[in-house]
C-alpha cells in the first residue's frame, strides 16, 4: 500500500530495478509484483496491497481534488490530540545569552593568535 502510495505521488522518480530495468515511479508496484511471481510467491498480497494503496490514493488526493469534491478520510479527533504537539506559551521570553553561539570568537586562547598578549599578530607569533 505504501509503496503504491508513494509511486503515485512521485511519478517522474526514475527508478532501475538490480541495475537490470528503468523505469518510473508509477511502475513501481508492477514491478515488485512481477518479481513476485519470478520468486514463486503468492501474488496475494501483492495485489490486496495496491487495490488498497488505490482506493485511498484517489479518496486522499483525487477525489478532494474534483469539481464539489471533499476529504472523505479525516484524522479521528483523538489521534489530533494524542499526537499534535502542544501549543507554545505566547508569553515565554528566553534569556538573553552573553555570547550569542556559545564560543568567544577572536577573543584569543588556546587555537593560536596573540601569544604575547599585546594585540598584535605578527611573524613571531605564527606557528608553522
Amino acid at each position: 500500500m505504501l509503496v503504491y502510495i508513494w509511486a503515485r505521488r512521485n511519478p517522474f522518480v526514475r527508478m532501475s530495478f538490480f541495475g537490470l530495468l528503468t523505469f518510473q515511479a508509477p511502475y513501481l508496484p508492477w514491478v515488485l509484483l512481477g518479481f513476485s511471481l519470478l520468486l514463486g510467491n503468492s501474488v496475494s498480497v501483492d495485489l490486496l496491497g495496491m487495490a488498497v494503496g488505490h482506493i485511498y490514493y484517489f479518496l486522499e488526493d483525487v477525489f478532494p481534488n474534483q469539481p464539489n469534491g471533499w476529504r472523505i478520510l479525516q484524522t479521528p479527533m483523538a489521534l489530533k490530540v494524542l499526537c499534535d504537539p502542544a501549543p507554545e506559551d505566547p508569553s515565554y521570553d528566553p534569556l538573553p545569552e552573553e555570547r550569542p553561539g556559545g564560543f568567544d570568537w577572536g577573543g584569543g586562547g588556546a587555537g593560536g593568535g596573540d601569544r604575547r598578549g599585546d594585540g598584535d599578530v605578527g611573524d613571531e607569533d605564527r606557528v608553522d
